[in-house]
Order: structure tokens, then C-alpha cells, then sequence
């Protein structure tokens, strides 16, 4: 049975909150030391949210700084979340207004998985 996951911030990974309503959050950095042992476990998760049929979704992302090994995994999710095409999948993009980098990741990441996704300055 799929469960809710809440991780704690640290100085390299990020904060993450994973429902089974269908809402997730990602806020911080992220740049683990072992992407796997960190990650895999967020990976399964959407996986199993795909299989038993959940609903619709929003993601929240408000990322700081993130490796191209994160980078990796977010592509991952976003993908996994497009087969998922019968739900409404909604990706909020947050970004430092001055901070182009980060708002061009997310079109990248948009781009890539043609999820919708709202981007908002703060």
C-alpha cells in the first residue's frame, strides 16, 4: 500500500513531501552524495502512484541549486509522470526571479515531458 513520504532538508538533499492525495513537493538543494541510495526510494514511489491508479497531481517544485545527476532523476519523474496520461499532472515551477538558469531547466524539463507546468517568480 502506497504511503505518504516526508524527508527533512539537509544541506544537499532537498525537502521532499510525497501524499497519496496527489500532492508532492520538492524544495531545496539537491546534490547527494549517492543519488541512488537517496533517490531510489522517490523513484519507487511514483512508480507504485502509477500502478495503483491514483489521481490527479501537483508537484510543487521550488529547487535552489540541483547536479545533473538530480537533473537525471527529475527527467525520470517528469517522463513517468506523462505516461501517466490519463490524470491531470500539474508542475509548479518556482524560480528566483533573476535566476534564469532555473526557469530554463524548467522548460527543459516541460520541454521533455510536455507535463503542464506554471512557472512562478518569487
Amino acid at each position: 500500500m502506497l504511503e505518504n513520504i516526508e524527508r527533512k532538508a539537509t544541506e544537499d538533499t532537498p525537502y521532499i513531501l510525497l501524499r497519496t492525495d496527489g500532492y508532492c513537493k520538492f524544495e531545496g538543494d539537491s546534490y547527494p552524495e549517492d543519488i541512488a541510495t537517496f533517490y531510489i526510494p522517490i523513484v519507487k514511489w511514483f512508480e507504485k502512484y502509477e500502478r495503483e491508479g491514483r489521481n490527479d497531481m501537483v508537484m510543487d517544485m521550488k529547487l535552489h541549486y540541483f547536479n545533473s545527476a538530480s537533473s537525471k532523476i527529475f527527467i525520470e519523474i517528469f517522463e513517468r509522470l506523462y505516461k501517466y496520461t490519463d490524470k491531470s499532472i500539474v508542475v509548479n515551477w518556482y524560480y528566483p526571479e533573476n535566476d534564469e538558469e532555473i526557469l530554463e531547466s524548467g522548460k527543459i524539463y516541460q520541454g521533455i515531458s510536455n507535463l503542464e507546468f506554471n512557472y512562478i517568480p518569487y
